[in-house]
Parts: structure tokens; sequence; C-alpha cells
């Protein structure tokens, strides 16, 4: 059903559940899934000026990436990674819509019942109201 899975996921180990999903629908259909992880830029610096803060952000989001890619390669999932710089919510949306994704997954935070507002302004919301494909919010 997906061939082109985008997992964009931030450097926490808190994704597991997310991508046993994506690879359980992977399974089901064949295809890729394109780990994704967008380092975010400082507003009003350039890039030039901070770039070997830039660098080592990109080292530890590689050495994070090519862990959970070793774990799809014991599953025997088709992947590629990416970094990108930018705002991430933007990033990820127009990454999707670039790569012709035909599904997001994402990790996203429980709601809270008695503050329900609280939950609604994290990332995984906000690119789930913007994506142009289907998005799968897994809590």
């Amino acid at each position: 059903m997906f061939r082109k899975i985008l997992f964009p996921l931030d450097l926490s180990n808190r994704h597991d559940r997310a991508v046993n999903l994506a690879v359980e629908l992977l399974h089901s259909g064949g295809g890729e899934m394109a780990l994704l992880h967008v380092i975010e830029t400082i507003a009003g610096v350039s890039f030039d000026e901070e770039r070997s803060f830039y660098d080592r952000l990109e080292k530890s989001a590689r050495t994070h990436l090519q862990k959970i890619g070793k774990s799809l390669e014991r599953r025997k999932v088709t992947f590629r990674t990416e970094i990108c710089y930018g705002n991430r919510g933007p990033e990820v949306v127009r990454f999707a819509s670039d790569s012709g994704a035909d599904l997001n997954v994402l990790t996203a935070p429980r709601v809270d019942p008695a503050n329900p507002a609280a939950g609604w302004g994290s990332l995984s919301y906000k690119i789930g109201w913007f994506s142009q494909c289907p998005v799968l919010l897994v809590k």
C-alpha cells in the first residue's frame, strides 16, 4: 500500500514503536523508508558563521541515523538517510512533497486529557496539519 515512507526523527531514543509500525507497513507492500533529520538553523545567524557548530550537529545526527539504519538492515528494510537544514516543520513537509513520500510516520506525544491543548502545539501535530500526504502519528 505505502511504497515511500518518510520517517522524520529527532535524536531521542523514543522512536521504537513508530519504527516498528513503519517496518510492518513496508513489509506488507515493499518499498523504502527515508530516515530524515532536520537540523534547525539559527535565525539571523549566517550558516557559515556557525559552520563548526552545524558540523558537530550533523555528525551526531549521522551517528544516530546509522544506529537506526542498522536496526532496519537486520529487518531487511530498504532505507536511506537524509539530513537537511532549516525550520523543522516546513522542511519535513517540503521533503515529503519533493521526495514523493506517500506516508509520513512520526512519533507523537500523548495528549493529556486534563490539558488537551498542551499537546496540540507539538511538531508532529503541526506536520500532520500541513503535510500533503497521509500522516501516521504514533503515540
